[in-house]
Parts: C-alpha cells; sequence; structure tokens
C-alpha cells in the first residue's frame, strides 16, 4: 500500500512542524537550558545572548531533522518497510526539493543568529557553530553519511549534549570550566541511547541497505549491552557530580526518572522484536526529556534557593 494512503493531508503548518519534528526541537533546547544555569549560579547569565543561542540551536536541530529526512529518502533508508513513522516525503505531502529548500532555509537563519553570537563569543563559539551545522548536515548527507558509517551516536552525543552546554555558557561568560561541559554529558548520553535504540530496532533493514552503525556491527546482544551501559553511566554521573560538587544537590532530580528508566532497560532485555523496540523507542525519547527537564530545573532551582 503506498504511503499516501496512510493519512488525510493537514494544513501547510501542520505538515512543516510533523517535518520539523516538535518534540525534537524540545529535547535540543535541553542542553541550552542547562549551560544557561550554570551561567545564571556563576552570575554570568545574559539574556538576549541565551535566546539567540536557543533559537539558533532549535533551527540547526529542525534544519537537520530535514535534511536526514531528505538523504535517507534518497539512500532508501525511509521507505514503506520501516516501522518508523512515514515521514513527510513518504507521505507526499511535502516534495524532496521542498524539503531539502526547508532544511537550507533553518541553517541560512541559523547562520546569521551564529554571526551575531560569534561576534559577542568570538571564535570558539563561531567554531562551535560551525562544527554544529556540518554536524547537523553530514549526519545523513553526501557519501561521508556520519551516521551511515558507525558514528551516529557519538556525534548525537557531542552535539546534544557537552558542546552545546559549553557553548551556551561561553557565549554569556567567556570561560571554559570542566563541571559545564560534565553538566552535559548525562544528557548526552541519553540522546546517544535514542538514536541507539533506534539503530537496534532498524539493525536488519540497515544492513540490506548498507547502513553501517554500531548495532550492525555489534550484533544484537552487545548493542543491548551498549544501551545499558549508556543508560548506567547517565544515572551515575549525577550522584558522582554531586558528591565531588560539580553540580548541585537539587540536580539530583534527575533520579526520579529511574523507574522510567529501568523499566526502559527491562523491555529491552525481553524482547528483540522490532516492532516492540518501535514502541520502547517512545519511551526512550520521554526518558531523555523528562530527565534533561529535571536537570535543567534542579539546576535553577538551587539559583534560586541561593538568593
Amino acid at each position: 500500500m503506498p504511503a499516501t494512503g496512510l493519512a488525510a493531508k493537514p494544513s501547510a503548518l501542520q505538515i512543516w512542524m510533523r517535518a520539523i519534528r516538535i518534540p525534537s526541537l524540545i529535547a535540543a533546547t535541553v542542553p541550552v537550558l542547562l549551560g544557561g544555569g550554570l551561567a545564571l549560579i556563576d552570575r554570568g547569565f545574559e539574556g538576549w545572548p541565551f535566546l539567540a543561542t536557543l533559537i539558533a540551536v532549535m533551527l540547526i536541530q529542525a534544519g537537520t531533522q530535514l535534511f536526514n529526512d531528505y538523504y535517507d529518502f534518497r539512500k532508501g533508508a525511509d521507505s514503506h518497510v520501516t516501522l518508523s513513522p512515514p515521514s513527510v516525503i513518504q507521505l507526499a505531502w511535502l516534495s524532496p526539493r521542498q524539503v531539502l529548500i526547508g532544511g537550507v532555509l533553518c541553517y541560512a537563519l541559523a547562520l546569521v543568529l551564529g554571526t551575531y553570537l560569534a561576534y559577542i563569543g568570538g571564535m570558539f563559539i563561531a567554531f562551535l557553530g560551525l562544527v554544529g551545522l556540518a554536524s547537523g548536515f553530514f549526519f545523513t548527507g553526501s557519501r561521508l553519511a556520519l551516521a551511515y558509517h558507525r558514528l551516529g551516536e557519538l556525534t548525537v552525543f557531542l552535539m546534544n549534549g557537552p558542546l552545546v552546554t559549553l557553548g551556551t555558557y561561553y557565549v554569556m561568560l567567556k570561560i571554559i570550566y570542566p563541571h559545564v561541559i560534565v553538566n552535559g554529558v548525562g544528557i548526552g548520553l541519553l540522546s546517544a541511547a535514542i538514536v541507539h535504540i533506534n539503530n537496534l530496532r532498524d539493525r536488519e533493514q540497515d544492513e540490506q541497505i548498507g547502513k553501517h552503525t554500531l548495532a550492525t556491527m555489534l550484533g544484537t546482544a552487545n548493542a543491548k549491552g551498549l544501551f545499558y551501559l549508556l543508560l548506567l553511566i547517565a544515572y551515575a554521573l549525577p550522584v558522582a557530580m554531586w558528591q565531588y560538587d560539580v553540580m548541585p544537590w537539587t540536580s539530583l532530580l534527575t533520579l526520579l526518572t529511574l523507574p522510567l528508566a529501568l523499566r526502559v532497560v527491562w523491555i529491552v532485555r525481553q524482547t528483540d522484536d522490532p516492532v516492540e523496540l518501535n514502541v520502547l523507542l517512545g519511551h526512550a525519547v520521554l526518558l531523555q526529556m523528562l530527565y534533561g527537564i529535571l536537570h535543567a530545573f534542579g539546576i535553577f532551582l538551587f539559583y534560586f534557593l541561593e538568593l
């Protein structure tokens, strides 16, 4: 059955909101909130640079999603046999060319904001911005596609965790502190875990189309082991950072999500079925968002408690 028969065509706004995946934009703001909260604690928070960073990161994330849809469609990674929700290209709601142009426009707007941020933050911010743009485009774009060469998890870990957290902090305080980088590690690990469980679900199909991921390289059992390790470090880290005064005690609110994390681990242990792993992917996304929001909330809460 063709993908176009799966759903009635919604409004143009709804189509573009689906194309850029609004939940992923929300998740992309978490490391920005972390960096902003740490700047607030260190009495260096500035509103306009923070807002510009927030919007720029969301634009890069939106553009990356559009480029991913375009190149995955071109390379056959998105088809009617995949378990992931059909893209707007598969549904014939937007043409590949429209999606590509949308990605270019998002990146162009991000570049405008990035120019402002580089002006106030210096060459280091310019470098981080260019790395972010390149990582998003080359995640699936061109023959160098990072996601097709076992680098998807590492790329997402860096860009959705430590680097954005550091960049947000640096643009306001112009200094690099190790504790800022470490505070972004947990959310980065859970972001990588989402990519990894997605690749575990699609392992057989990826092998057929020549997409090389950590899941295709490790096999099911070892890939599951890596998933458990990512979650274990993400939850051990807040306790360790609190013990060594790297993060405030209020950031231990992230541990409230531990029951959901244990449920996710239990489901992964029980099944190899791609359909069940597809359902699990939604749990993993929710876990990452709740963990990140609670971490950021804990940092802001600590600031107000200390006033």
